[in-house]
């Protein structure tokens, strides 16, 4: 009976504390309907508008940008030479340091070398939490 007991209690602690540890140490990398991976980026509340972060999604430099609506998600790499490009928040626009390509908060080209718009990423908010993944741009 002892033994009984004995294992029922180690299954419930055992139990209780992979609930702990996983409540602790979410994963940051997720499945979603927003694409095969989702990468979580920062609570919505704790964006500023104008703010950017960058982030990895399949090894991809991504930022991750809050609009007067929303979000943006673009590729950090310039589409002239695959220079990884820096968000200015003062002028809102993305800047490339090798070649002084410019972009908008939407990815598309102001001025310098570049042809061609930064590749877009969706971005989503799920309880409070903005995700970005690889995809066709989602606003929110």
């Amino acid at each position: 009976m002892s033994q009984l007991l004995a294992g029922t209690l180690l299954t419930g602690v055992a139990g209780a504390l992979g609930s702990t540890i996983a409540f602790l140490f979410p994963p940051e990398e997720v499945s979603s309907t927003l694409g095969p991976r989702r990468v979580k980026v920062a609570s919505a509340d704790e964006m500023l508008p104008g703010e950017g972060k960058l982030m990895l999604v399949d090894e991809e430099p991504v930022w991750v940008v809050r609009r007067a609506k929303g979000f943006a998600g673009l590729s950090a790499w310039c589409t002239h030479k695959g220079c990884v490009i820096k968000w200015d928040e003062q002028s809102r626009l993305f800047r490339c340091p090798c070649h002084e390509g410019q972009f908008d908060e939407r990815g598309n080209v102001i001025s310098g070398l570049p042809l061609r718009p930064l590749a877009r990423f969706r971005v989503g908010v799920v309880r409070g939490e903005v995700y970005v993944s690889r995809g066709d741009e989602r606003s929110v």
